[in-house]
């Protein structure tokens, strides 16, 4: 089964990688749009820790990630799980786009 492509951003602490229209998460991240009913930014507040670490993202820093089915149903995942398209994961599986 192929992964899904999705708008991702990262932890720079932890490194999680968020899926962005998955917001609220259950391990207690959350991801709000910094221009409300725009895509503009983002400010990622990750459960990493306490209290929550802020980042900030620019719409155009937003990557763009092929995700796992697992780590799609929760919404983030590790850098295994979200790769880069076209890129090998550790177990040499090859992550390729669909829609």
């Amino acid at each position: 089964m192929r992964d899904r492509i999705r708008h991702c951003v990262e932890c720079p602490k932890c490194l999680t990688r968020y899926l962005v229209a998955f917001s609220p998460y259950a391990n207690g991240s959350y991801v709000v749009s910094t221009v409300a009913g725009f895509s503009e930014g983002y400010i990622l507040y990750c459960s990493c820790g306490r209290p929550p670490v802020p980042s900030r993202w620019r719409w155009s820093e937003v990557g763009t990630y092929a995700v796992s089915k697992p780590a799609q149903e929760r919404g983030y995942g590790t850098p295994e799980e979200i790769v880069l398209p076209g890129t090998k994961s550790r177990h040499g599986r090859t992550f390729e786009m669909t829609d």
